[in-house]
């Protein structure tokens, strides 16, 4: 759980920071537009991977986005207790009282996912809900991938000066 909260944690960093990048959209509704390109990217790779239907598709996405964005809110503050954690000569009681709030930010986030494990359930059968999880991650790399390509294919282009 730790690790899959680290990977996307840093994922999510990742496409920030590549969302950022010099060839990136600049203005506000430049960069709405590659959001949107991602996000419609996302939902057609999980749709076909989990093979959803119409119905399901129609039914699923809206509680999928819910879900998502608690989540990510969730993701942030723990993201944000962590950093707060990095500083140094913390007391022992700072210490203390961030451990703590990391432990019931990550609670926070298994009940979410429980309680929205219920939810999807309503709506897929057991056998797609459980390929949910593997085609998130299975889209990430991708994004991933793709960050990498893009900016070792900027570092190659002739005339570029290498950072």
């Amino acid at each position: 759980m730790k690790t899959t909260l680290n990977t996307l944690i840093a994922l999510t960093t990742c496409i920030a920071a590549g969302l950022a990048q010099d060839d990136a959209p600049g203005p506000p509704p430049e960069r709405e537009r590659a959001l949107e390109k991602m996000e419609s990217m996302r939902v057609a790779f999980m749709t076909n991977e989990l093979d959803l239907n119409s119905e399901e598709s129609a039914r699923f996405w809206p509680l999928y986005n819910e879900y998502s964005k608690k989540r990510m809110e969730l993701r942030k503050d723990l993201l944000l207790s962590k950093r707060e954690n990095r500083r140094e000569k913390l007391s022992e009681e700072e210490s203390e009282r961030l451990v703590e709030e990391q432990l019931a930010l990550q609670q926070q986030e298994l009940e979410l996912k429980k309680n929205y494990y219920d939810r999807f359930r309503a709506i897929l059968p057991a056998q797609k809900l459980a390929r949910l999880e593997p085609s998130e991650k299975a889209f990430n790399q991708e994004v991933l991938k793709r960050l990498r390509e893009r900016r070792e294919n900027r570092m190659a282009r002739p005339g570029r000066m290498r950072r």
